[in-house]
C-alpha cells in the first residue's frame, strides 16, 4: 500500500532536506497538473529552499514562476526538459533526396526509430549567462529544429553551454535509451553512439555540470535501469542526482494527468494506445517518501541506501550552484526603425478609407470638442512621445495575422475602445467618438514612457 508523507517520515527516517530538479506545472501543455506557484507554496511548507520548473520544451512559464518565487521567497532555478534528436541533421540530408522517415521503416527501421523519436533532456541555468543561453537555445529549436517539436542536437548544446547544467534525462533521455535498448558503449562498425559515449560527450562539455539522473518512476524496468546509470556514475566518477519527473502534485492527481494527456492524444482514457507513464508515482514527493519507494523497491544495502542519501545532498549542490534569477524587468520593445512614420501613415490610410477625413463635425472627448484628424493628432503625438510606436504595430500586424487565417476577433476589450488610432489602424472595431468614451482612460498624458518605470497600455482583444 502507498504510504502518506507522514507515514513514509515514521518509517524511514532520514534527512529531509531535498530539490526537485525535474518539475512540470499547466505550462507543459495537457501534461503538467500544477500551477507554478504551487511548487513554491510546497517548498514553503516542507522548508526546501529552491525548485526547478522544467517544461516540456517551452519557456513560457518563466513570469508566473518568477512572481511565485518573488512571493514566496524561495530560489527559482529556471530550466527547460528539452527534445534532443542527434539524428535531425541526417532526417535533413535524407529529406534532400527524397527519402522520408516512412520510407526507412522496412529498409533501416533503427534509424527510422532513432529519427522519429526525440529524446528527454533536463537544462538548467546556473546564472544569467545560462539563462540568456537556453534562450538562444530554445530559440533555435523552434526556428531551426522544429519537426512536430522543437529539436535540438548536440552541438548547439555544445555551442551554448556556458552557464547550464544538464541532468541525463528521464527514461527517455539519450542514456536511458541506449540502456534500455542494450547499447552500452558504440559497436564496432555501427553508426549509433550508445549510453557510455553520450556520458563521456557530455562530461568533456559540461565537466562538474554534468549529472546523472536517478530515477524510480514505479514502471517496468526501472530498478535495472537505476542499477545500470549508478554504475556507469561509479565508473567515470559523475555525480548523480534523484529527481522524480514531476507531473503534479499528490498522487490522486494521476488520473487527472492522464486524462489530460488522453485529450492531448486524441484517444479515449482507457484507449491502449495511449501514450503515458502506466504510474502514480510521479508526484510532488517529500525525501522521504523517496526513500520510501527507493528503499521498498528492494534496495536496502548500506551502499545503495548510501548512493541515494548522497543523490539527494546532490540536488541542494545543484541548487547552490545557480543565483537567484534576477531578470531585467525593464519592458522591452523591439526597434522598429521608421516605426512612428508607419503609425502615422497607417493612421492616415484609416482615416480615407473610412472617409473620416473630410468629417468636420466635433465631438467631445475629454472635455474638448475635436474633429476626427484633431483626435487623431493628439493620440498619435501621445504614442510617438511616449515612445510606444512598436507596441500599437505590433498589436496591429498580430490583429492583421490572425484575420488572414480567418480567426475571428472581438470588436475591442477594455479601455482600448478608446482609442481613435486603434480603431483607424484595426485592432479595434469600434468608433469612439461616435460612442462618447475616453482616450485618457486609455492612455493618460500622466502616464510616463515605456522606458520609464510604468505600466505599458493595456489592449486586450477577444478572439
Amino acid at each position: 500500500m502507498p504510504l502518506t508523507a507522514e507515514e513514509s517520515e515514521k518509517q524511514f527516517p532520514g534527512p529531509s532536506d531535498f530539490v526537485h530538479l525535474h518539475n512540470h506545472t499547466l505550462f507543459s501543455i495537457l501534461d503538467g497538473v500544477a500551477a507554478p506557484d504551487d511548487y513554491f507554496k510546497a517548498c514553503v511548507e516542507r522548508k526546501w529552499p529552491a525548485v526547478a520548473i522544467t517544461e516540456h520544451g517551452v519557456l513560457n512559464s518563466i513570469p508566473d514562476a518568477y512572481l511565485a518565487a518573488k512571493e514566496f521567497k524561495k530560489k527559482y532555478i529556471v530550466a527547460c526538459e528539452i527534445y534532443f534528436n542527434d539524428f535531425e541533421l541526417k532526417r535533413r540530408e535524407l529529406a534532400a533526396t527524397g527519402v522520408k522517415v516512412t520510407e526507412l521503416r522496412a529498409s533501416d527501421p533503427e534509424l527510422a526509430m532513432r529519427i522519429g523519436r526525440n529524446r528527454h533532456l533536463t537544462v538548467l541555468c546556473k546564472d544569467m549567462v545560462g539563462y540568456q543561453n537556453l534562450l538562444q537555445l530554445n530559440k533555435y529549436a523552434w526556428a531551426n529544429g522544429f519537426y512536430y517539436k522543437p529539436r535540438m542536437w548536440f552541438d548547439q548544446l555544445a555551442k551554448h553551454h556556458e552557464g547550464l547544467i544538464i541532468l541525463s534525462g528521464c527514461f527517455n533521455g539519450p542514456v536511458s535509451h541506449e540502456l534500455r535498448n542494450n547499447n552500452f558503449s558504440q559497436k564496432k562498425g555501427s553508426p549509433y553512439i550508445g549510453a557510455v559515449d553520450y556520458v563521456k560527450k557530455f562530461r568533456e562539455v559540461f565537466g562538474e555540470d554534468y549529472y546523472i539522473e536517478l530515477q524510480m518512476p514505479g514502471v517496468e524496468g526501472d530498478i535495472e535501469l537505476f542499477q545500470q546509470l549508478a554504475a556507469i556514475a561509479d565508473h567515470l566518477k559523475i555525480k548523480t542526482v534523484v529527481t522524480n519527473d514531476t507531473h503534479y502534485l499528490d498522487r490522486k492527481d494521476f488520473e487527472l494527468q492522464k486524462l489530460m494527456m488522453a485529450i492531448d492524444q486524441k484517444v479515449a482514457i482507457n484507449d491502449p494506445n495511449l501514450f503515458h507513464v502506466n504510474s502514480d508515482e510521479q508526484y510532488l514527493k517529500t525525501r522521504h517518501e523517496l526513500r520510501a519507494t527507493f528503499i521498498r523497491r528492494g534496495f536496502k544495502d548500506i551502499t545503495s541506501q548510501d548512493l541515494f542519501e548522497k543523490s539527494c545532498d546532490n540536488t541542494l549542490e545543484v541548487a547552490d550552484k545557480c543565483t537567484t534569477f534576477k531578470p531585467n524587468l525593464d519592458p522591452k520593445l523591439p526597434n522598429t526603425g521608421d516605426g512612428k512614420e508607419i503609425l502615422v501613415r497607417l493612421a492616415a490610410e484609416g482615416l480615407k478609407k473610412r472617409g473620416l477625413h473630410k468629417d468636420l463635425n466635433k465631438y467631445l472627448v475629454d472635455g474638448l470638442m475635436v474633429t476626427h484628424l484633431e483626435q487623431t493628432q493628439i493620440e498619435l503625438n501621445r504614442f510617438i512621445e511616449k515612445g510606444f510606436e512598436s507596441y500599437f504595430l505590433i498589436t496591429e500586424d498580430l490583429i492583421k495575422c490572425s484575420q488572414s487565417h480567418g480567426w475571428p476577433i472581438g470588436p475591442a476589450r477594455g479601455s482600448a475602445g478608446g482609442s481613435l488610432v486603434c480603431y483607424l489602424i484595426g485592432i479595434q472595431s469600434l468608433n469612439p467618438l461616435y460612442w462618447g468614451l475616453s482616450f485618457n482612460r486609455f492612455l493618460s498624458p500622466a502616464r510616463g514612457g515605456w522606458m520609464q518605470t510604468v505600466q505599458m497600455p493595456k489592449i486586450e482583444v477577444k478572439a
